[in-house]
């Protein structure tokens, strides 16, 4: 068993806040380095990201607030308090997708070129699970997600004595495993966009298996609907919504 941590601050830096910084710059460096090498202008790469690390920033916050409407609409300012926590993976995910398509409607390059485009979203696909990897460290840092009890011999012992998933650990891994099959992968896809919307296809569905390892009806646990919880609904629609265009063009 692992005993239970929680480490706040790493010298004058909050953990959760550090890591999550360098989870976005981890694949922003990543993805502006091989940008020559996949014959996209770094100008336009440069841009696109900042739209979305924008959207994403955004997208974090309100996929949170939108979790807990009550609590946020007696106090609107605390929305904008987002240093404070609670933000979203899947609310991050959907603004920068956001964010990106925003920046291709008024960039005249990128709404007559769509190539361009997917060739970017593929690029960043290949190394967005580098930002999860990252972020999520500063999570298990942390230890704030609580995780389902469990007597597996890798739980944490919490500090009332139960032993639970360290589920950030298996997000850690998830996004590892992500990484590595995609990059083994990416020449196998014929499309572009077909690495872009199997990252979305594979992380959804494993996204949703690793929630179950989450705790349920306990205060530090997330809302539920129907005996599942807001990420695993996504996880969900976009899953299908994947398969649904698959069936309709080839995607990979």
């Amino acid at each position: 068993m692992m005993p239970y941590f929680s480490i706040e601050k790493i010298g004058p830096f909050y953990t959760w806040g550090l890591f999550l910084a360098l989870g976005f710059l981890a694949p922003f460096i990543f993805v502006l380095k091989n940008a020559k090498n996949r014959e996209i202008d770094p100008k336009i790469v440069w841009d696109i990201l900042l739209w979305i690390i924008v959207g994403s920033v955004i997208g974090m916050r309100l996929g949170y607030v939108l979790q807990f409407p009550k609590e946020y609409l007696l106090s609107p300012v605390e929305i904008l308090k987002f240093w404070d926590g609670g933000l979203t993976f899947f609310g991050g995910l959907i603004g920068g997708i956001i964010g990106a398509v925003f920046y291709r409607t008024y960039d005249k390059k990128l709404s007559t070129r769509k190539d361009i485009f997917w060739r970017i979203a593929d690029l960043v696909a290949l190394y967005f699970p580098l930002g999860i990897i990252t972020a999520r460290i500063g999570c298990l840092l942390i230890n704030d997600h609580q995780g389902a009890i469990t007597s597996l011999p890798w739980g944490i012992v919490w500090p009332d004595g139960t032993i639970r998933h360290p589920v950030a650990l298996y997000l850690i891994l998830n996004g590892s495993a992500i990484f590595l099959i995609l990059n083994i992968l990416k020449n196998k896809f014929k499309k572009t966009g077909g690495i872009f919307f199997f990252f979305l296809l594979f992380y959804s569905l494993t996204r949703f298996f690793l929630d179950l390892t989450r705790s349920s009806g306990t205060p530090l646990s997330d809302p539920s609907i129907l005996g599942l919880n807001v990420s695993q609904w996504v996880s969900i629609i976009i899953f299908l919504f994947i398969v649904f265009i698959k069936v309709v063009d080839r995607l990979f």
